[in-house]
């Protein structure tokens, strides 16, 4: 419980960050590549380099995602970055299912599982306004 709303605090902080610096138009986009990353250093950090392999390659998604939308900006891009944090989350949380990693701390599903909620859920909200005009994201 405590793993869920540490997370969803650092995915509210992420978002205050991210409209301080004025990024809202690439933050999400990059933070999309690092996702597969983390949990690809986790299974190197357990010593399962064709693990580590694994993991990028369910995150191939997210990959393609990140330079897409980091460097294009295509209508109606924020329901999609934000339907892919949101889907990442559901990896977190359903991760061990179908690829076990040792390397992954106990408590990490579920904290990044709420950031990533939190911070899909924000991009989906945000959509109706970036297409009035106020914001551009992604």
């Amino acid at each position: 419980m405590i793993e869920g709303l540490m997370g969803a605090a650092f995915g509210a902080l992420t978002i205050v960050v991210a409209r301080i610096i004025r990024g809202e138009r690439w933050v999400y986009s990059i933070g999309l590549l690092s996702l597969p990353s983390l949990y690809a250093l986790f299974a190197l950090r357990a010593g399962e380099p064709a693990l580590a392999l694994k993991e990028m390659l369910y995150g191939i998604p997210f990959l393609a995602a990140g330079v897409v939308f980091t460097f294009a900006s295509v209508r109606h891009s924020a329901v999609m970055v934000g339907a892919l944090w949101i889907a990442h989350g559901v990896f977190d949380l359903t991760q061990d299912r179908f690829l076990p990693n040792p390397g992954v701390p106990t408590w990490y599903p579920v904290w990044c599982g709420a950031v990533d909620v939190v911070i899909g859920a924000y991009l989906i909200w945000l959509s109706p306004r970036v297409h009035e005009g106020n914001i551009r994201v992604a």
